[in-house]
Order: structure tokens, then C-alpha cells, then sequence
């Protein structure tokens, strides 16, 4: 489902008050956090950030990028439409989860999620 720009920054900035949140309390939490340890909890805490982002994004290309009819690549005839599935990415961000339409052809039992 494709969100707003307005609820997208609205989830953005919710987000990224919770990961600062996150790294005070642990400073609260640390006596004497060395370099190494700050950069760590950082480079984590961005993560989960980058990996938000990445999703959101996505999502919204669904508008300016629909999927038309699906042809199999396999055997050329119309792939049927499950609907929305969830699938889990490795990205170089980290891992994400989309949610988007899933294809199917019944003949080479083969499926995937537009545009590529």
C-alpha cells in the first residue's frame, strides 16, 4: 500500500525520535562507553533508520511503476495476481520486508514480484 509523503515523515521522524530515544538511554545505561562502543551503537541505530527508509521508498514506487499484466518469461502466458505477499529482502542497507503484488503461473510454477 502506497503511503503519503506526509505519512511517510511522519513514520520517518517517529522512527528516528525512538532510535535516539535508544541511544541516550544506553549512554545513560554505559559508565564509560569507549570510541568503539559509541560507533557501534550508532552504526546499529543507522541501520535501523537506513533499512526504514529503503522500505518506504519502495513502497511508494508501486505507483509510478504498476504492475501491468505478467507474462511468464517461461512458458508466455498471463501470470495470475495473488494479491499482496510479504517478502524479505537483503538489501545493502540491511534486511528489509516489502509488501508487494506476487505473480504466479500455475504451468512453470513459478512466481514474482514486480517490477523485478
Amino acid at each position: 500500500m502506497q503511503k503519503s509523503k506526509k505519512q511517510l515523515k511522519a513514520n520517518f521522524l517517529k522512527e528516528a525520535e525512538q532510535v535516539f530515544d535508544k541511544l541516550l538511554a544506553w549512554d545513560d545505561a554505559i559508565v564509560e562507553p569507549n570510541m568503539r562502543e559509541i560507533e557501534t551503537k550508532v552504526l546499529e541505530l543507522r541501520k535501523r533508520l537506513g533499512e526504514g527508509l529503503v522500505t518506504g521508498i519502495i513502497a511508494r514506487q508501486e505507483k509510478r511503476q504498476p504492475a501491468e499484466k505478467q507474462i511468464c518469461e517461461g512458458c508466455g502466458e498471463q501470470m495470475e495476481n495473488k494479491g499482496l505477499k510479504r517478502k524479505g529482502v537483503e538489501s545493502m542497507v540491511g534486511a528489509i520486508e516489502l509488501e508487494r503484488e506476487y505473480y504466479y503461473c500455475v504451468k512453470c510454477k513459478q512466481g514474482h514480484f514486480p517490477p523485478g
